[in-house]
C-alpha cells in the first residue's frame, strides 16, 4: 500500500504540476493583455469626464461672452442698443423713455433666455442697483441682491469675463441648486453702466452623479491661483462642495491626478482620484479571473487524482517485483500470474542486467576514481601565464638595475610557489603549509603592486594542522587582486582569518575593494551549485578549472573532503568588499 501510494502521488503531483504550470502559463500574459486595456479605458473614462467638464465650461463662457457682446450690437424697435438702454435709466427719470428702457432690457433678458435653454438664470444689475432678471422673481424687482461684495468687485473690474461659484441662486428660493455665475462688467472703459451675469447650474457643467461614484475623489476648477469651485468626497460617499479647502491638496502617491485646461477660458479642471477606485474594475476583473483559476484547477487536480489512481495500480505490482530484485538474485521474482510477454521479457533483461553489472561495477568504480584522481593532479599543474610572465619581467628588470636582493628574494619565492604548485605527492596538505604558500603569492603580487596591496594572516594555531585540498586559498586571494581594484586609489588589503568555535572551524578571506557586482555574484553561485549539484552524480563533467573559475574549484574539492560537513558563504562586507567564508568540522 505504501509503494503504491508513493507511486500514485508522484503521478498525481507531476501531471498536476505540469497542468498548473501550463494554466499559470495560459492566465497570466492574458490577464496581463486584459488588465493592460482595463487600465487604459478606466483612465481613458476619467479622462473624457474631466475633458467633457473643461468643454461645457468652455462652451459656457463662449456664450456669455457672445451674450455680452450682444448687448452692444442688439437693437430694439427705435434702434437702441441695450447699454444706450441702461443709458436712459441711469438718468432715473420717470419718463416714458425710462418706462420704454426698462421694457427693452427686460425682453431683451427674455429673448436670451429662450435662446439658450441651458441657462438658469440671466440678469442685468444697473449702476443704481437696480435688478433686472429672467426668469423673473417679482420680490426682487428695483433692489439690490444680497452679494454686494461680489457685485463689487465685478465692478472693479476691467471689463473681462469673470466666473463665481454659489451654493445657491440669490434669487430663488433657499433650497435652490448651486449654480455657476459668469459676470462681467458693460462699458468698463466710459461709465460702468451695469453689470451682466449669467447663471447656470452646476449639476448641468459637473456629472455629480458619477463622481458620487468615486469615493475619495477631489475635483477643482480654478482661474490661474484662484480656486472657483472645489468637491471632495471622503471615503464614505459623502460630498463637500465649496471652497479651496474642500478638496486642496496635491494628488497622493496612491492617487491619480487628471488635468485639462481650456483653450477659450483657460479654465483648469483638476480631478484626483484614489487608484483603488480608478481600477475598480479592474480588481474585480482580477478577482473573478482568479477564483475561475483556482476552481479550474481543483477540479483538474481531483481529475488527475482519479486518473492516478486508475493508473498506477498494474504498476505497482511490477514495482515490487523490481525492488525485491538484488545482484546477487539468480531469478528475480516477478510476478507473472496474467501471462504477460511483457513481463517475462523484463525477467530476462533484469537476469542480463545482473550479470553485466557484477562484471563491471568494479571497473567502473575504479575509473571513476582514477579519473578524479587525474583531475586534481592536472589541476595542481595548472599555473597562470599572465602570472609567470610577469614575475619574470619584474624579475628581469629587477636585475637591470642591479637589486640583487630583490632579484633572489623573488627568485626563491617563484621556485618554491611552482615547486609546491606542481607537486604530486598528495592531494590534501596542512593548513599551515597552504598558509604559507599564499603569503609567498602574495610577495610576488606585492613585487608589482608594492605599496597598492597589502595582507596578513590571522589564525588561530590550533587549527594550522587541519588537513585541506591543495590551492584553496590562492585561488581565492587571486580573485580578490584580480577583481578587487575598482578603480579606487586606496591600497587593497586581503585578510585571512582563522578561527575556531567548538568542533567547527572557519576561514575567512576578506578584502577592501570593489566588491562582487549582482550579476557576477549570482553567476558564481550558480556556477557554484550546479557544479554541487552534479557532484555525486555526473562528476565526470565537472572540470575544476584554476584559471577564471578558482573559486568554484575549492569549494567543489572542499565538499568532496568534508562532504556534509563543509559550509560555506560567498558575498559583500556592509563597509564594502568581497567576503568569501569556508566552514568545517575536524571529523569532517
Amino acid at each position: 500500500m505504501k509503494l503504491r501510494n508513493s507511486l500514485q502521488a508522484k503521478v498525481f503531483f507531476v501531471y498536476s504540476l505540469v497542468f498548473v504550470a501550463i494554466t499559470i502559463m495560459a492566465s497570466v500574459p492574458a490577464y496581463l493583455y486584459l488588465k493592460k486595456g482595463i487600465e487604459k479605458n478606466a483612465l481613458n473614462n476619467i479622462n473624457q469626464t474631466v475633458a467633457t467638464i473643461s468643454g461645457k465650461l468652455d462652451t459656457s463662457w463662449g456664450e456669455f461672452n457672445s451674450i455680452s457682446k450682444q448687448a452692444y450690437l442688439s437693437t430694439g424697435i427705435n434702434g437702441r442698443t441695450v447699454i444706450q438702454y441702461l443709458e436712459l435709466l441711469a438718468a432715473d427719470g420717470e419718463s416714458y423713455d425710462t418706462f420704454e428702457s426698462g421694457k427693452a432690457v427686460d425682453d431683451f433678458l427674455g429673448l436670451i433666455s429662450a435662446i439658450y435653454n441651458d441657462i438658469h438664470r440671466i440678469g442685468i444689475v444697473t449702476a443704481q442697483n437696480a435688478v433686472y432678471l429672467r426668469p423673473s422673481v417679482r420680490q426682487l424687482a428695483n433692489r439690490p441682491p444680497d452679494n454686494l461684495a461680489e457685485l463689487d468687485a465685478v465692478r472693479r473690474s476691467s471689463g473681462q469675463t469673470l466666473l463665481r461659484y454659489r451654493d445657491k441662486d440669490y434669487a430663488a428660493n433657499p433650497d435652490d441648486v448651486p449654480v455657476f455665475v459668469f459676470s462681467r462688467l458693460l462699458n468698463p472703459k466710459q461709465n460702468k453702466i451695469g453689470v451682466i451675469e449669467m447663471q447656470i447650474e452646476v449639476a448641468k457643467l459637473i456629472p455629480l452623479e458619477q463622481l458620487e461614484t468615486m469615493p475619495g475623489s477631489r475635483l477643482l476648477v480654478t482661474a490661474g491661483d484662484r480656486v472657483i469651485y472645489a468637491r471632495a468626497d471622503d471615503r464614505n460617499g459623502e460630498a463637500t462642495d465649496g471652497g479651496a479647502a474642500a478638496a486642496a491638496g496635491a494628488a497622493g502617491q496612491n492617487e491619480y491626478a487628471f488635468r485639462q485646461t481650456a483653450p477659450k477660458s483657460g479654465l483648469s479642471v483638476v480631478l484626483t482620484v484614489p487608484r483603488t477606485v480608478v481600477f475598480s474594475e479592474l480588481d474585480l476583473f482580477r478577482n473573478v479571473a482568479v477564483a475561475t483559476v483556482v476552481v479550474l484547477i481543483l477540479f483538474s487536480v481531483a481529475v488527475f487524482y482519479y486518473l492516478s489512481r486508475v493508473l498506477t495500480q498494474p504498476l505497482v505490482k511490477l514495482k515490487n517485483a523490481i525492488d525485491s530484485i538484488d545482484l546477487q538474485d539468480a531469478q528475480p521474482k516477478i510476478d507473472n500470474k496474467f501471462r504477460m510477454n511483457e513481463i517475462q521479457k523484463i525477467n530476462f533483461s533484469f537476469r542480463n542486467m545482473n550479470d553485466r553489472l557484477q562484471h563491471s561495477l568494479e571497473k567502473i568504480v575504479r575509473f571513476r576514481t582514477l579519473q578524479l584522481q587525474s583531475q586534481f593532479e592536472t589541476l595542481q599543474a595548472q599555473i597562470n601565464p599572465h602570472f609567470l610572465f610577469n614575475m619574470l619581467g619584474i624579475i628581469q628588470a629587477s636585475a637591470e638595475s642591479g637589486q640583487l636582493e630583490q632579484v633572489n628574494m623573488l627568485s626563491r619565492n617563484l621556485s618554491e610557489f611552482m615547486r609546491y604548485s606542481i607537486s604530486m605527492d598528495a592531494p590534501t596538505t596542512t593548513l599551515d603549509k597552504e598558509t604559507a604558500f599564499t603569503a609567498q603569492y602574495l610577495e610576488l603580487m606585492k613585487t608589482r603592486y608594492m605599496h597598492l596591496l597589502e595582507y596578513e594572516f590571522d589564525l588561530d594555531p590550533d587549527m594550522l594542522f587541519i588537513f585541506v585540498p591543495k590551492l584553496i586559498l590562492q585561488p581565492l586571494v587571486e580573485n580578490a587582486i584580480k577583481h578587487g581594484f575598482g578603480g579606487n586609489a586606496r591600497p587593497l588589503r586581503i585578510s585571512v582569518i582563522g578561527r575556531l568555535e567548538g568542533e567547527w572551524w572557519e576561514l575567512r578571506v576578506l578584502d577592501n575593494g570593489a566588491g562582487f557586482a549582482d550579476d557576477g555574484l549570482a553567476a558564481v553561485n550558480g556556477k557554484i551549485e550546479s557544479s554541487l549539484a552534479r557532484l555525486d552524480a555526473d562528476f565526470e563533467q565537472i572540470r575544476l578549472d584554476l584559471g577564471g573559475m578558482g573559486m568554484v574549484s575549492t569549494i567543489v574539492r572542499m565538499k568532496l573532503q568534508f562532504r556534509h560537513q563543509f559550509r560555506y558563504a560567498i558575498g559583500n562586507r556592509p563597509g564594502g568588499g568581497a567576503e568569501i567564508v569556508l566552514r568545517g568540522t575536524f571529523n569532517g
